[in-house]
């Protein structure tokens, strides 16, 4: 079941949608990268971007609609 989770991150709330559970750190990095990619700079827009990242191993797609961030763990 996924689940919307409000998560502060560099003084910005966030909700993170996700099906598993993520580590603090794995999301932090995710949110990282997204703000370097400039994912939440146009949050007035009205379609939503797909980014596919990787941290320890793991293979993440992750759409994002204005603060609403999705997170998928590929296996």
């Amino acid at each position: 079941m996924l689940e919307k989770i409000p998560f502060l991150h560099r003084d910005r709330a966030y909700n993170i949608i996700v099906e598993e559970d993520l580590s603090f750190e794995e999301t932090h990095y995710i949110l990282d990268c997204l703000l370097e990619d400039g994912a939440f700079e146009t949050l007035d827009d009205v379609s939503s971007d797909l980014y596919t990242l990787s941290y320890n191993g793991k293979t993440y797609t992750v759409g994002v609609d204005g603060l609403d961030v999705v997170i998928m763990i590929n296996h």
